[in-house]
């Protein structure tokens, strides 16, 4: 465990568990949703998206003309596609650390992912906050298609979310992408039908309000997409700044809609989100 601490911010980190944070918190309260222990992803505070963002359809990717598979998850998450990237299921290692930063490691061979990259993540604490940054390198010899993002968990109670977005994927029984739809204005997000969409056409910040403090989240203009996911009947919520939409790496759009990004050998890819908070007005 790594811990950051500065006079109302703490941040703890797990780099083993998928260089994931198992607690945010300011003035002692719990920003995400803390840890409850247990080794399962799902039960961490966040973890990032790499090298790819939510499903990808029954695992299969294309390499040259070589359909390549990416492996499902074996946590019983989505028996059906490969999911959230590889980061997260990853250790990593401790590049550097200070009372107020952190910067953790990842490299992969291209075994579970049909190319090689490297990937950093850096934390870096503010007096109300922090900023999480991703840095995914293809050090492979050929392009790769690569996505980035964040997968935070929030407490649903007395919780109201604030996005201004303009339309949505729908998605089918199978959970992927099925067309795009506008919307009017901003859904109930907490309607009891629950979430698992990616949203797109997001103006402004992402915010968070509880009775006793306010979330701002100002993700970076290259992570355009906002996947929300409000399960019925649970106790937590999770916005998700994404660069792309889900199976993107599979969709016949062109990658301005999808958000795909496709780095050559050598290219990096960087994104970075910045988390603050303010006592409630």
């Amino acid at each position: 465990m790594l811990r950051l601490a500065s006079d109302d911010v703490e941040l703890v980190l797990d780099p083993w568990k998928g260089g994931s944070i198992t607690a945010f918190r300011w003035k002692g309260r719990d920003i995400f949703r803390p840890h409850a222990g247990g080794n399962h992803p799902i039960d961490l505070a966040s973890f990032p998206l790499v090298p790819f963002c939510n499903r990808i359809a029954q695992g299969l990717v294309m390499y040259g003309d070589e359909a390549r598979t990416v492996p499902m998850s074996r946590l019983g998450v989505d028996p059906e596609h490969a999911i959230h990237g590889l980061g997260w299921i990853s250790p990593w290692a401790v590049s550097e650390q200070a009372d107020r930063s952190a910067t953790l490691g990842l490299t992969y061979q291209g075994v579970m992912w049909p190319w090689s990259f490297e990937v950093q993540q850096q934390f870096r604490l503010l007096d109300n906050g922090y900023v999480h940054t991703l840095i995914v390198t293809n050090t492979d010899t050929s392009p790769m298609p690569a996505g980035l993002g964040l997968h935070p968990y929030f407490p649903r109670e007395d919780a109201a979310l604030e996005v201004d977005v303009g339309g949505y994927w729908e998605t089918g029984p199978d959970r992927l992408p099925s067309g795009h739809c506008g919307l009017a204005g901003a859904p109930d997000w907490f309607d009891g039908a629950g979430f698992d969409n990616c949203f797109t056409g997001r103006t402004g910040p992402i915010e968070i309000r509880w009775p006793a403090h306010t979330l701002t989240i100002t993700p970076s203009p290259n992570l355009p997409f906002t996947h929300v996911y409000s399960p019925s009947g649970e106790g937590y919520f999770c916005v998700e700044p994404v660069s792309h939409i889900p199976n993107a790496v599979n969709s016949a759009l062109a990658g301005e809609v999808t958000g795909l990004k496709l780095l050559e050998p050598g290219e990096a890819f960087e994104i970075d989100c910045v988390f603050t908070l303010v006592e409630a007005r």
